[in-house]
């Protein structure tokens, strides 16, 4: 264990830790994107908005049309389009982060 940390100090340095791969036997967590994100929470809870809009990009269809978001429409247009999407089949799910201002 002592061998790891500065794997895991620089893992941990890093700009998007998130992006990278984990040290060690912890590098197979790439396979399983949701338990990585969870050591993402765990290590560095400050870049769970960035490792959460990767998560969707990465693992829903079609993603990217969940996670950019157009940047032309106000908050409430975006909620209006929310609505317009969703069906009593496809729920509307919120994700509330500290210090969002939407």
């Amino acid at each position: 264990l002592v061998e790891a940390a500065p794997r895991f100090r620089e893992w941990y340095s890093a700009l998007a830790p998130e992006n990278e791969k984990l040290p060690m036997d912890w590098a197979g967590l790439d396979r399983t994107p949701l338990q990585k994100m969870l050591v993402v929470r765990c290590l560095r809870p400050d870049r769970m908005v960035s490792a959460l809009s990767g998560f969707i990009r990465n693992t829903l269809p079609n993603g990217s049309l969940y996670a950019d978001c157009d940047s032309t429409l106000n908050s409430l247009e975006i909620l209006d389009q929310c609505l317009i999407d969703s069906t009593p089949k496809t729920p509307i799910y919120f994700i509330l982060s500290p210090g969002a201002n939407v």
